[in-house]
């Protein structure tokens, strides 16, 4: 049975919560050549005035990669985890000819993943950047989090 997605409606939680910062210092320990490109921003989704990112609670993370081989690396290890992860949501904004985005509530591993289309895109058909998004479940710990992440293999 799928996890509830649990960042809707999004609200301010005022910072980048230890959790985040937390992911985003061991996958760079993991992948050095990934650079942390924003967790807390207090901001509205693009293109849906009022209704807040979830960079907004301080449990979302932008992870810069380098090269198409870091990217899919990165990928498969959160998909391949999604559960122990606690992943809640993860878009590779340049996957493919429009992007492809996780989500926990359509399943675990690829059986939650959404081929995006021209149309149908999560906003991120735009200048197919660079970055994964990954947005980890509030009620890990940051000590359980770098435990199962350390417990956990790419795939």
């Amino acid at each position: 049975m799928p996890r509830p997605y649990i960042y809707y409606p999004a609200w301010d939680g005022k910072a980048a919560s230890p959790l985040i910062l937390k992911v985003a210092e061991l996958c760079q320990k993991r992948w050095p050549d990934t650079k942390n490109i924003g967790t807390y921003v207090n901001r509205d989704m693009r293109g849906k005035p009022g209704q807040k990112s979830v960079h907004a609670t301080g449990y979302a993370l932008d992870l810069q990669y380098k090269g198409e081989d870091q990217a899919r690396a990165i990928w498969d290890y959160f998909l391949a985890n999604s559960e122990v992860l606690g992943l809640q949501e993860l878009h590779w904004y340049a996957y493919g000819d429009f992007g492809a985005g996780y989500r926990c509530s359509r399943g675990e591993g690829k059986k939650g993943v959404k081929i995006f289309t021209k149309d149908d895109n999560a906003g991120s058909y735009e200048g197919n950047p660079s970055w994964l998004h990954l947005e980890i479940d509030k009620a890990i710990t940051p000590e359980e989090w770098e435990t199962r992440f350390r417990a956990t293999k790419p795939a």
